[in-house]
């Protein structure tokens, strides 16, 4: 997919607009145009001279503002193909957060009382809103992570492991709230892979799986939010998760595999 004509009308616009920060304003308008749809996902955007040449800038100039759209994930550059306008994710988002919570410093245990909070809300949610295709979903899930720590596949896990959470969040049918949330994903990554030896089955909860699966196939938001608060508690037992709680966040970031 090519830029329309429309849009590099209003690039050639634009270009008188550019002023002294230029590399900023170049982001300002490309942004603009990703962000209300005029530069739809897949986009290739044309090739650098030609570009500099509508927006009236140096190579260095478009350059630092294509690197900060990549940062921002909304541009990509792949070799071979260009520059393209990205596909929707959350992964520039999830970066940031675990980046801003590693230099807060913040603790694990309060990163993960602010965890533990939001996902006894959110299973709250999704006992009521939730629907028979996302517990088979999570049924598939549990297995999967049952099924890879058989075969002592931590990677495959601990990504199990918390797609069963983000399944959770999906199941609250409450589409803002999962793009919002979603990042969260990443810091349930990272906290269950430090807080879990390598090898070993021994610091796995899954029966905590099971019950709030269990309860919330009945729909009861009681019972699924006590299993969500047992699994949390049930972590106080494993002595790798207790000499992280009063370390800084950014231990649980370096020590993730």
């Amino acid at each position: 997919m090519s830029v329309s004509a429309t849009v590099r009308d209003g690039w050639s616009s634009a270009a008188a607009a550019i002023g002294a920060l230029k590399s900023d304003r170049v982001v300002a308008v490309l942004e603009q145009q990703i962000l209300s749809g005029e530069l739809a996902p897949g986009t290739i955007l044309p090739t650098e001279p030609e570009l500099c040449a509508i927006l009236g800038v140096s190579r260095t100039v478009l350059r630092d503002a294509v690197r900060a759209l990549v940062a921002r994930g909304l541009l990509s550059v792949r070799q071979g193909r260009g520059t393209m306008v990205a596909q929707p994710s959350d992964e520039a988002f999830s970066t940031a957060m675990v980046a801003l919570l590693s230099r807060s410093g913040l603790t694990v245990a309060e990163v993960m009382d602010a965890r533990q909070t939001v996902e006894i809300m959110l299973v709250r949610l999704a006992a009521a809103s939730g629907a028979q295709a996302d517990w088979d979903e999570l049924e598939r899930t549990e297995r999967a992570l049952m099924e890879a720590i058989a075969a002592a596949d931590d990677v495959a896990a601990h990504a199990a492991h918390a797609e069963f959470h983000a399944g959770i969040l999906r199941a609250t049918h409450q589409p803002a709230l999962v793009l919002m949330l979603g990042p969260m994903n990443k810091v349930a990554l990272l906290t269950g892979t430090a807080s879990v030896r390598s090898g070993t089955t021994e610091d796995w909860d899954l029966e905590a799986h099971r019950a709030i699966l269990e309860a919330l196939r009945l729909g009861d938001a009681d019972a699924a939010e006590a299993a969500m608060r047992a699994h949390f508690e049930r972590l106080d037992r494993s002595p790798i998760y207790l000499d992280l709680l009063d370390r800084p966040f950014a231990q649980a970031y370096f020590r993730a595999p």
